[in-house]
């Protein structure tokens, strides 16, 4: 008994010290805002319908591994876990329609880190509406999950993402501040008809870590 619980320490510590020789785990505190500006679509045409700036927010959990480049220098895997709302706003004839998903977003991102600072990531994955609204003016209508079933066709949206800032990690934990681009492609839409939207996100991203190495 003594030699299995002395082998099952000597492999943690063994194997512990080889991951730190690669790099450290890390796991990530995200809060995305940003401003959207959608694109409507009927079949393959452009709507006539006039995009409105609608504002974005998500809160995403990020556990992430980072591999030692250099010293000075790692490359971050991980994943985007949790929640995002999307809004979609469109004027006509002077009225304001807005489509507000309420959605679990589940994605990846490579990023590379260099000069203890500086940050360039790259990123994409599903957002999948769980709930949501329709506002026309001053009316709005709740939509759940199965609402959402019976209007749209392929209730998810796919996206990609990138992102340039600063990052650093200090006594086991980091903190994070970064400029992004999201853009959500064209794939939900209504049923019996080809109306289809999606946009393009610009906002910053602040990002609070705790890691299993001070960096």
């Amino acid at each position: 008994m003594k030699k299995t619980i002395f082998l099952f320490v000597l492999i943690i510590t063994i194997s512990s010290n080889a991951f730190s020789q690669l790099g450290f785990f890390s796991l990530g505190y995200i809060l995305p805002l940003a401003g959207s500006l959608p694109s409507y679509y009927i079949g393959n045409q452009n709507n006539v319908y006039k995009s409105k700036s609608a504002f974005e927010i998500g809160f995403l959990l990020q556990p992430a591994y980072n591999f030692f480049l250099s010293k000075n220098a790692l490359l971050g895997l991980g994943m985007d876990l949790g929640y995002y709302r999307d809004s979609y706003g469109f004027m006509d004839n002077g009225k304001k329609y807005t489509h507000v998903f309420d959605s679990l977003n589940i994605g990846g991102y490579i990023e590379t880190m260099f000069a203890r600072m500086f940050m360039i990531g790259f990123g994409g994955g599903v957002k999948v509406p769980l709930g949501g609204s329709y506002r026309y003016d001053y009316i709005i209508e709740v939509l759940n999950y199965g609402r959402l079933k019976n209007r749209f066709d392929n209730i998810v949206i796919p996206y990609i993402k990138f992102l340039v800032g600063l990052k650093t990690f200090v006594s086991f934990s980091g903190i994070s501040l970064s400029f992004y681009f999201n853009y959500d492609f064209p794939l939900m839409e209504y049923k019996r008809t080809s109306v289809k939207f999606s946009s393009i996100d610009l906002g910053v991203q602040i990002g609070l870590y705790f890691s299993t190495l001070s960096y």
